[in-house]
């Protein structure tokens, strides 16, 4: 070999070796960026130059490559428990001040004023003609009334935070996508099919790691060095095409329900873990309990309003009017038209006139048609013909579909009882609760005023307190509409659901950080 010869394997040798130094100084120098991935030279010997027949002498060193130490298959796993950690600390986080509202753990949950309330009525019955005890029935009714609306309205304040949350989280992702799109086009010219462009890949690393935070992704690289980002089997970064995220509303006007699609067909995107997920998670979860807590306050409105609106207080009533208005005061009682909660059966129920000064009674079967059969079901006009026709009854219906029933004369005064149609309590005659749920449940304010319209009776006597027993079972009682539950049997399942989600939430956060 020349001297020219071996002067080059030595200037190659020390380029080659420069280079692999260079490169450890920069992994040194990163060693505080966690966006850094370790880089390491190949080296290999350069092709051998034959010197004559059979004879190959070397020819030194060559740099083949500078790669990242990267485990594709590990990063995956590092993403899927970055994004199951991000999902279960959003969880546990949401639930948590769900748990707080719910309260059961304090003395001013809803077990406690539910069971002070139920006690009240059945204090009431030993001694119904107390006023004392009528009015705290009415002042425990009203606690009752307070916790479900505070409650109703701070799971409507958790849904409107997250509601407000979402679509920054979704615009965050959507715009890390669109940068990942864009290093892949810049990837693939970088490297042109030969060598890899190890700072870029870093880059397009980290927004991904920032992505799998916000979503659960997986991502597949291609021949030409992109990358592909899947949510679920959707693909969401196809090459350098970004399909886009955005958010839109669905269910109702009343009750809209936020939903993540992709923007460039609205598909739907499926999200389990990442903050997004976790969001969406527990947004089903405040809707549950936001609608458990509506069906344990309509149950309780309907149940002991069908009971006390058949019973009677101490004084009957001048002037009494519905609480609930029918849309459509032609349409049968039953009827979907009518836009009753509770919509009544077929049965009946009597009116009673009763002369002040002599105290002579005189009941009038009211009969409510609900059979379906010749076309002459009850209507609320119907109601109010058949309640103004009796002596000493007037009846009457409003624009908004209100139904007044009063006395003629200051002479008389009126009450009702055997109500089987239960028209009485899905119109809100003669009720100790108003409101349809846990929005806007409240004590009657004809109760309020007079607590003496307090129904503890079932014939009529003021010593009677057949109502107040059959309110005051309510607690327990299996309701229909609760699946076979009682009314605390429903909300104490409620409650536990929550806890053993928090609890479960936090188990999963702290293993994820572990």
């Amino acid at each position: 070999m020349s001297l020219v010869g071996a002067l080059n394997i030595g200037r190659q040798a020390l380029a080659a070796q420069q280079a692999a130094i260079q490169t450890t100084g920069n992994n040194i120098s990163n060693a505080g960026n966690a966006d850094y991935a370790r880089q390491v030279t190949s080296l290999s010997a350069t092709r051998d130059q034959r010197v004559q027949s059979g004879i190959f002498v070397g020819t030194g060193v060559q740099v083949d490559a500078i790669r990242r130490q990267v485990d594709d298959a590990l990063e995956g796993r590092l993403r899927a428990a970055t994004s199951d950690s991000e999902s279960a600390q959003v969880v546990q986080q949401q639930l948590g001040q769900v748990e707080s509202v719910l309260n059961e753990l304090g003395d001013g949950d809803l077990s406690t004023k539910m069971s002070a309330f139920f006690g009240a009525w059945s204090n009431l019955a030993n001694k119904p003609q107390d006023a004392g005890l009528r009015q705290v029935v009415v002042q425990n009714g009203q606690a009752v009334a307070g916790w479900l609306n505070d409650a109703r309205g701070q799971l409507n304040d958790l849904q409107t935070t997250i509601d407000q949350r979402l679509p920054d989280l979704v615009n965050q992702a959507d715009s890390l996508a669109t940068q990942i799109a864009g290093l892949n086009e810049t990837i693939a010219t970088a490297e042109g099919g030969q060598g890899i462009a190890n700072g870029l890949r870093d880059q397009r690393d980290a927004v991904v790691k920032q992505l799998s935070a916000l979503m659960d992704v997986k991502t597949v690289e291609q021949p030409n060095g992109v990358l592909n980002v899947y949510v679920g089997s959707e693909p969401l970064v196809m090459g350098t095409d970004n399909r886009g995220l955005t958010v839109v509303q669905t269910g109702t006007a009343d009750a809209p329900v936020p939903e993540v699609r992709f923007k460039s067909n609205l598909g739907t995107v499926s999200l389990k873990t990442g903050q997004i997920g976790g969001l969406l998670a527990a947004r089903e979860a405040v809707d549950s309990v936001a609608a458990d807590t509506d069906a344990v306050a309509g149950s309780l409105i309907y149940e002991l309003n069908k009971v006390h609106a058949a019973g009677q207080g101490l004084a009957g009533f001048d002037a009494v009017k519905a609480t609930n208005l029918v849309a459509d005061p032609t349409a049968a009682l039953n009827d979907e038209k009518a836009g009753l909660d509770h919509p009544s059966a077929n049965g009946s129920f009597v009116v009673h006139v009763k002369d002040k000064s002599t105290g002579l009674v005189t009941s009038t079967l009211i009969k409510v048609d609900l059979d379906g059969v010749g076309g002459n079901d009850t209507s609320l006009n119907d109601l109010k013909t058949a309640l103004d026709g009796v002596a000493g009854v007037n009846a009457a219906v409003d624009s908004a579909g209100q139904l007044s029933v009063s006395a003629d004369s200051s002479a008389v005064e009126l009450s009702f009882s055997q109500d089987s149609s239960g028209a009485l309590a899905s119109l809100g005659v003669n009720t100790f609760f108003s409101g349809k749920n846990a929005t806007d449940i409240a004590v009657n304010q004809a109760v309020k005023d007079n607590p003496s319209l307090l129904a503890a009776a079932k014939n009529g006597q003021a010593g009677d307190n057949g109502t107040a027993r059959l309110i005051a079972a309510l607690e327990t009682q299996p309701v229909a509409a609760l699946g076979g539950q009682s009314l605390t049997e429903r909300y104490e399942g409620t409650a536990n659901r929550v806890a053993s989600a928090a609890a479960a939430a936090k188990t999963d956060a702290e293993a994820a950080q572990g």
